[in-house]
């Protein structure tokens, strides 16, 4: 009798958990850890425009850029683990920078894992200034000219760092590396002549003005994209490259299951509506909207690639 009473009284609470948070209407704070402007911030307003509606609350963005994610983790770690902030998290936030620098905190045991917003490869771009019209010509360029091109970089350790290494290895190639606090400064410069190349993502190439001084020669996943045909997949003259990244909600562990549940729900909803995905589409990503479960696989999957990246690039812990 006893045992049934706690598991009724385990149930009650929870129940009432579940009601309490449900009639929670404080805002819902997404943090994105790199500038506004960039794909990051594209993707968390498409997504807050479409998850505030669902989930009857306000949901607003935050950026706290620097770091390369780190003080956005820490700032959402800072915060109570009520499911009110969350950070828009990717490969470079809970996979790479904690291979190459040292943190006092572990992302995969201090955050839980809500939904996998959506995916994308990422996008070779060099200056119309250079003479070199498509991969194999930027290759051979670069490769007379070792050590005096350069390339930008959404910052040291992030994934536009990461692909672009590991590229210029297997290519042969050596360019000093420019790194930004995040994609949009890297992209302007780019745009502005003061760097050779940068590896971004899909919407950042998109746009008139964007392609009359940037010119998009490579995608670094298995397919051409529909909005920038004239980049091949790396992998046709490299076989075997192939990185993608992806960016998705992550709470403070200890974040009641219930409130984690509703979230992700409204987000695998939210991902099911045309409207949402074609706006997604113009900003290069492929919306995911997967359960807690199925995310944590792909971080867990998504770690031992990464790892073997970093190896292969030779890049040290700093």
């Amino acid at each position: 009798m006893i045992k049934i009473a706690k598991v009724l009284a385990a149930l009650l609470i929870a129940g009432f958990l579940s009601t309490a948070l449900a009639q929670d209407k404080r805002p819902l704070r997404i943090i994105i850890a790199f500038p506004a402007g960039g794909s990051s911030d594209a993707m968390a307003r498409t997504l807050a425009d479409r998850l505030g509606p669902t989930l009857g609350q306000p949901v607003i963005v935050e950026a706290k850029p620097g770091a390369s994610g780190l003080i956005a983790s820490k700032y959402v770690l800072s915060q109570p683990p009520d499911g009110r902030t969350l950070l828009l998290t990717s490969p470079t936030i809970t996979i790479i920078q904690p291979r190459i620098t040292k943190i006092d905190f572990d992302p995969i045991a201090e955050f839980a894992p809500v939904s996998n917003v959506g995916g994308n490869p990422l996008v070779l771009g060099i200056r119309t200034s250079l003479p070199a019209r498509d991969l194999k010509e930027f290759v051979e360029y670069a490769r007379g000219r070792q050590g005096k091109l350069n390339y930008a970089s959404g910052g040291t350790g992030t994934s536009t760092h990461l692909v672009a290494a590991l590229f210029f290895r297997r290519a042969g190639i050596e360019l000093l590396h420019v790194p930004y606090k995040g994609g949009a400064p890297a992209m302007q410069d780019l745009l502005g002549g003061h760097v050779d190349a940068y590896f971004g993502n899909p919407a950042d190439f998109v746009g008139q003005e964007v392609g009359a001084k940037v010119r998009a020669i490579g995608v670094s996943g298995e397919r051409r994209l529909p909005e920038l045909p004239g980049a091949p997949p790396i992998g046709e003259s490299y076989p075997g490259f192939r990185l993608v990244t992806w960016q998705g909600l992550v709470a403070r562990s200890g974040t009641p299951a219930a409130e984690i549940e509703r979230i992700s729900r409204a987000v695998q909803q939210v991902s099911r509506e045309p409207d949402y995905i074609q706006r997604l589409a113009k900003f290069g990503f492929d919306p995911i909207g997967d359960t807690p479960a199925q995310f944590a696989e792909t971080i867990s999957r998504d770690r031992i690639l990464w790892a073997e990246a970093i190896t292969i690039a030779n890049i040290k812990a700093e």
